[in-house]
């Protein structure tokens, strides 16, 4: 008989123009019988809250409001009838220019602390790009039909390109297309403009047509703005990358494939509006105080004769934090080892050990990566400083399982001296006994942490909660990362 769990998951969605969130029921069910091992997996989800969509509030145009975000979300969770013990899991995540605000590390942070002992803090184009896709059904869709499929998120500062194959994510890429990029006054005039904005307009040779802060934005004006920023979107979607490393919208260099597509979909606050009407007043366009209403027109107008099917998802204004709170829990099995005082952990950056196949390489491959580990997260504030991630290498016999142990002990301790937890992350069945290996070397030295089941990859960060029960751990792979400003400067 199978066993199961239900688990209470939040999504919070802090964005450039809107903020909402979402609570889930997961359903945790043993999906592994007779003689092998147990295996768990989040088999049905259900949406138990959504929440209204509700204005970003800012005290500037750097900083978030945190007085005001903490009171929302205490409202809300009394209007969703849970408290923050109840939660379990979930994700909290800073999307678009949002993560470029002067205080956005600690908001994260904050907001985290409002939403359980596990719910996590992550941002960054990527990972967002990957919620979106799955929280608006492009994921899912991609596993039924052949072909590329791509989720465009656009919302109120970037748009978020996620391509999909066979239900994996190969590709993404993030532009600034956003519909808040251009803030209007009731009566039309122009509130703020970008400085990306600015800087395409001019480089297309635009500039003259945009109007100078305080003065009215000509309804026809507008509209050739908005579709010419329409048709370069799509043109970046579909252009298999070329071209766009010096494109000056783009957010960051483009991860992975960017194959054409067979077909697109539209989801975010922007893509929410795209049925709305295709001849909009200026009473219409600046109601939500920006150009997303006509954006959103505009790549509705252009979608009816574009070379790709294009469509509006299934879930569109909240798709990325239906995403982040459905989607990003895996659970570690029955071959786990772990010192319950070690945990949780949280924001452990993960450096990739890819084990080679043959034995006399173990110590070699073991000892670059913890040496590359220690460069890039050796100096953060995390305990453990960084995790390891082991991938491959075929199946692992008893001597092959105690020279790893002996390479990961001698390498790590060497590297990491200020540590006192070492957190292992294997992707395949041998945590507990790999566990017990490090176990005899470390003697109690330090406290040990070894996950199995799990793909992780080089830059991930990992959440690993406190045990549902004892042979069953919650574990999150995520991306946290905040955007340098304009200026150069490091944000975080």
């Amino acid at each position: 008989m199978a066993r199961e769990k239900w688990l209470t998951s939040v999504g919070i969605d802090l964005g450039t123009s809107t903020t909402k969130w979402i609570v889930s029921k997961l359903k945790v069910v043993e999906t592994s019988g007779g003689f092998s091992l147990p295996r768990y997996e989040i088999t049905e989800r259900k949406l138990a809250y959504i929440s209204p969509v509700f204005p970003t509030p800012l005290l500037s145009e750097s900083k978030i409001d945190l007085e005001a975000l903490s009171v929302l979300l205490e409202r809300e969770y009394e209007q969703a009838g849970i408290k923050p013990q109840d939660v379990q899991t979930g994700a909290v995540i800073i999307t678009g220019e949002t993560a470029t605000k002067d205080n956005s590390e600690k908001i994260v942070h904050a907001m985290a602390g409002h939403a359980g002992q596990f719910v996590v803090a992550t941002a960054g184009a990527d990972l967002e790009s990957l919620l979106a896709g799955r929280g608006s059904g492009a994921a899912a869709r991609s596993a039924r039909q052949p072909g590329i499929i791509v989720n465009v998120d656009v919302g109120g500062g970037t748009a978020n390109a996620a391509y999909f194959r066979d239900g994996a994510m190969i590709g993404t890429v993030t532009l600034h297309i956003g519909g808040r990029l251009i803030r209007l006054t009731p009566e039309g005039k122009v509130a703020y403009v970008s400085a990306h904005w600015r800087l395409w307009a001019e480089q297309q040779g635009y500039a003259s047509e945009l109007p100078a802060i305080g003065c009215l934005f000509p309804l026809a004006a507008l509209r050739l703005l908005c579709k010419r920023m329409a048709e370069h979107l799509y043109s970046c979607i579909v252009s298999g990358g070329s071209g766009l490393e010096s494109d000056v919208l783009l957010v960051a260099p483009p991860a992975g494939e960017l194959p054409l597509p067979e077909e697109i979909l539209i989801s975010g606050g922007v893509g929410a509006l795209m049925g709305v009407s295709d001849s909009l007043t200026m009473e219409e366009v600046a109601k939500y105080g920006d150009i997303g209403p006509e954006l959103g027109a505009q790549l509705a107008q252009l979608a009816s004769r574009h070379e790709v099917p294009v469509r509006q998802a299934e879930e569109s204004s909240r798709a990325t934090v239906i995403g982040a709170g459905t989607h990003m829990t895996e659970v570690s099995g029955a071959t786990l080892y772990y010192d319950l005082e070690a945990l949780p952990l949280r924001n452990i950056p993960v450096g990739l050990c890819r084990l080679p196949p043959a034995d006399e390489e173990l110590e070699r491959a073991v000892r670059a990566s913890v040496q590359l580990a220690a460069v890039l997260y050796g100096s953060g504030m995390s305990d453990p400083p960084f995790a390891l991630a082991l991938q491959g290498g075929g199946s692992c016999s008893y001597i092959r399982l105690q020279k790893l142990a002996a390479a990961l002990y001698a390498e790590y301790t060497a590297a990491a001296p200020a540590s006192s937890v070492l957190l292992v992350i294997c992707q395949n069945d041998m945590a507990k006994a790999l566990g017990h290996a490090l176990a005899k070397r470390l003697r109690g030295k330090l406290r040990l942490v070894c996950v199995d089941q799990i793909n992780a990859a080089e830059g991930d960060y990992a959440d690993v909660g406190l045990p549902i029960k004892e042979d069953m751990v919650p574990v999150i792979m995520k991306t946290l990362v905040f955007h340098r400003r304009e200026s150069g400067e490091e944000e975080a």
